[in-house]
């Protein structure tokens, strides 16, 4: 049975206003998921547009419900209409993480040889996650591990180590819409971090998106790690430079 050796630094998570912060011997270092906010373009258009589109239909059902109702509306009425449509984009994103999470929890259980704790919407990935596995002919050597680069300066967490012909795999769980273009760089700075801090070769890395509605649906994808790790190591750059300062006094 594959056992990690010992890291040859230790990573302290810690959670905070729904954000993870790292630090190795006292030393804050910033998440991957931040570094990769410098990147946003279009993931960010996209959220832009998609929560323009669920406050509007909220305030078209409220509007409509208020006519077929023949209520009256008011100032105040409205105002709070509008207050509940601006706040409904992040109500749904936080609905959307809850359920990522209770997935990872589930799987991570699983790997840890316990039972999973399920409900009726968390099933559905964790069944995903199953079929795929199914598939692999993959041993699952570990769940959810901090991990962190000391000479790039940064932490994160990789979701799962996969072991296949003597060989390791970063995987990684999502439960998104779609697979989006910066998950390849994320994953590819955790595997960096792995390499660092266990000494042990990464021989690959997978992103698996498991369907939120369909229990027959996942979808995964391999990673190019020689071009993902540039475009990781172009970001981190893109980052530090960013956050100095750029005007001449």
């Amino acid at each position: 049975m594959f056992t990690l050796p010992k890291p040859k630094y230790e990573v302290t998570a810690k959670s905070f206003r729904n954000a993870h912060i790292y630090s190795i011997d006292g030393e804050k270092l910033p998440s991957v998921t931040k570094i990769l906010q410098i990147i946003g373009g279009g993931k960010m258009n996209a959220l832009m547009i998609w929560a323009r589109r669920e406050a509007l239909k909220l305030a078209e059902s409220e509007l409509f419900k208020a006519i077929e109702d023949n209520r009256t509306l008011t100032y105040e009425s409205v105002s709070e209409m509008l207050k509940a449509c601006d706040r409904q984009p992040d109500k749904i994103k936080e609905a959307s993480a809850d359920l990522g999470t209770r997935v990872h929890e589930a799987i991570d259980a699983y790997i840890l040889g316990k039972e999973p704790v399920l409900d009726e919407e968390s099933t559905i990935g964790f069944t995903n996650f199953l079929n795929w596995l199914n598939m692999q002919g993959m041993e699952l050597v570990s769940g959810d591990i901090p991990v962190a680069s000391r000479r790039l300066g940064y932490g994160g967490r990789l979701d799962a180590l996969g072991l296949k012909d003597g060989r390791l795999f970063v995987l990684d769980w999502k439960t998104s819409n779609a697979l989006r273009e910066e998950y390849p760089l994320q994953v590819a700075a955790y595997a960096y971090a792995f390499k660092e801090m266990y000494g042990l070769p990464v021989a690959g890395a997978t992103v698996v998106r498991f369907d939120k509605t369909d229990p027959n649906i996942f979808e995964a994808k391999d990673i190019d790690m020689t071009h993902a790790l540039g475009a990781w190591l172009s970001a981190i750059a893109l980052y530090r430079n960013m956050n100095q300062t750029l005007w001449l006094e």
